[in-house]
């Protein structure tokens, strides 16, 4: 088969199609990778690795940090820590999420009040100016290219309003719940159709509602207080919108489908996903990215253990297209440079049709 852009290769999936090879993605990339494979430079980290789809940042995580649009540019030495690009950071961010050294320990919405009080500005175009976009496609004009985003309606409230508190409310006050979840993906919509203005071929929406073997909540209470928003986001826009969550997320798929996304991120291997089985039952409905094990593969310099595991699921899930290779989280901070380095490599040489 003639050799395929980027674009074209992904879109190609996005349609259950057989492209030339199967597509590399990642959902998120911590800062160890772009300072050792770009010098600090985001674009020629995902260059580097041989990423098919780079990455729009609309929003900035929290206020006091910087705008996620300076990832296209270099990172500041004093910026790289062990939690991430922008971490070791105290405080209240706009959602309300309560965070100490960069890692998030509650949520300070509690009341109705509170609501107005945890809706952050958008500040689209300061914090993502078109401009930004404009230098990524005169680069690289051949690229995909998708909106990450780790702040979904569901898990943002669960976030903003602290996961006791969220759960209480559920039978305390379930119309606070569903308030700020309806609050949640109006700011999400807007976000996802500005990214859609500059340029972006599709979404992968990060919304986390499940931990290992089991999720947070009941398959009813999620079709009652998440699948009608999530409906609205895949309603609003004219781009693919990808669902990404961590956990054992088995039980919600078909969910997922009633409402309407294109396809599935992460797929968990040690939550208790199986690609396989998914594929199987799911193949023709969805399309699936991911699975590669970021937690007990990526994590060690054993080469042979990553090719076998890229093996795995290629052998699983690449028949027929529809399948995008990616790891089973994001590429953390405990990934070894070793690993995922070879991941990308192998997995442009095998993935081949």
């Amino acid at each position: 088969m003639e050799e395929m852009t980027s674009r074209e290769r992904v879109m190609a999936t996005m349609n259950h199609q057989e492209p030339d090879r199967v597509p590399l993605y990642s959902f998120s990339v911590d800062a160890k990778f772009i300072k050792a494979f770009g010098d600090g430079n985001a674009l020629k980290t995902y260059e580097v690795m041989g990423l098919d789809s780079f990455p729009i940042r609309a929003q900035n995580w929290c206020q006091g940090m910087p705008a996620m649009a300076s990832l296209v540019m270099d990172i500041p030495e004093e910026n790289q820590t062990a939690g991430g690009a922008f971490g070791g950071w105290d405080g209240i961010d706009e959602f309300g999420r309560i965070w100490k050294k960069g890692s998030y320990i509650g949520g300070a919405l509690k009341t109705r009040e509170d609501i107005d009080k945890y809706i952050p500005p958008l500040k689209l175009e300061e914090r993502t100016p078109p401009g930004v976009m404009e230098k990524y496609k005169e680069l690289y004009p051949d690229k995909a290219y998708c909106l990450n985003s780790h702040t979904g309606p569901f898990g943002l409230t669960m976030e903003s309003m602290g996961f006791e508190h969220f759960f209480y409310s559920l039978f305390d006050d379930r119309d606070l719940v569903k308030e700020v979840i309806k609050r949640r993906t109006q700011w999400f919509i807007d976000i996802c159709m500005y990214a859609q203005d500059l340029g972006a071929d599709f979404v992968v929406m990060g919304d986390d509602v499940a931990y290992k073997g089991k999720t947070f909540v009941s398959p009813d209470d999620f079709r009652e207080l998440a699948i009608p928003h999530f409906k609205r986001i895949v309603d609003a826009l004219d781009i693919p919108v990808i669902w990404h969550s961590d956990g054992f997320i088995e039980p919600l798929i078909d969910l997922a489908i009633e409402a309407g996304f294109k396809g599935l991120h992460a797929i968990e291997p040690v939550a208790g996903n199986d690609l396989g089985r998914v594929k199987e039952k799911y193949g023709d409905k969805l399309v699936l990215l991911g699975n590669v094990d970021c937690v007990t593969v990526l994590t060690t310099t054993d080469l042979d253990l990553v090719r076998k595991d890229v093996d795995r699921c290629m052998g699983q899930a690449k028949k027929g297209g529809g399948y995008m290779l990616a790891t089973s989280n994001s590429l953390h901070t405990s990934c070894t440079l070793e690993a995922v380095k070879e991941m990308y490599r192998y997995g442009a040489e095998v993935g081949k049709y």
